[in-house]
């Protein structure tokens, strides 16, 4: 079985800190993803491929992300309840998938940003729709 690891984004900080403690708690392993692996699959960084001789990434991004490798769903739904009890937001989460196994992490990026926009927009029309009473 693999074992379960948590890749962080930017989150050098207290915010990473404390996902990081959570991690210990639950012994999960996590990576801080530098800019330089960027341009590494998912796959990639999954198998712990160096990223020497990689340019840099044409692209990069300064939002928080977290990416869930190898987690089963108890312990994804523990590890998220964790989190939001140290009251630890983060808003862009992905669990790695043969989908996105390809993807780097600039495309995952854009592809949950997207869709975390998405979604804050169908909940901000709903929350609307419950305020006024409109269908």
């Amino acid at each position: 079985m693999n074992t379960p690891i948590v890749f962080l984004y930017n989150l050098q900080n207290s915010k990473g800190a404390k996902i990081k403690m959570q991690c210990h708690k639950l012994h999960i392993r996590f990576k801080s993803v530098e800019k330089t692996e960027y341009k590494l699959t998912l796959k990639e960084l999954a198998n712990f491929v160096p990223a020497e001789n990689r340019e840099e990434p044409l692209e990069d991004f300064n939002a928080e992300m977290l990416v869930f490798v190898h987690f089963t769903q108890p312990l994804l739904n523990t590890f998220l309840e964790s989190i939001r009890k140290a009251k630890v937001p983060v808003a862009l989460k992905a669990v790695y998938t043969d989908y996105n196994s390809n993807l780097n992490s600039a495309a995952l990026y854009h592809e949950i940003q997207s869709e975390h926009e998405m979604m804050t927009k169908q909940g901000k029309v709903l929350h609307h729709k419950k305020e006024t009473g409109a269908p």
